[in-house]
């Protein structure tokens, strides 16, 4: 079986350490936090449902959903409904996750 060359670090400079998973984070698994077999279910529903993003379509742009998002997030009240869901794209939803989270630091 092959082995990986030793890598070249100069003099003192430290090994890099792991990322934490999410069991040394804190966080629960995303199970726990509600999002198993159901979501799962839910968010194919959303993606055949509404295949392009929704925030792109209300600004004349076009792409393709990639994530079911919560509208009103789990944290902030949201349901597991239908209507609570939409399909949404990857940049639009790092945009929205980050408004989300600075609500969440004001608070």
């Amino acid at each position: 079986m092959p082995v990986a060359p030793p890598r070249f670090r100069p003099a003192g400079m430290k090994a890099s350490t792991p990322r934490p998973s999410w069991a040394t984070t804190g966080r629960e698994s995303r199970q726990k936090r509600g999002y198993g077999r159901a979501h799962e279910l839910m968010r194919e529903r959303v993606l055949i449902e509404e295949p392009l993003c929704r925030p792109c379509l209300a600004e004349g742009r076009t792409s393709a959903t990639t994530i079911a998002d919560h509208i009103v997030p789990k944290a902030e009240g949201g349901t597991d409904e239908r209507d609570n869901y939409q399909g949404i794209c990857k940049p639009c939803h790092k945009l929205k996750t980050a408004a989300e989270s600075g609500r969440s630091r004001r608070r």
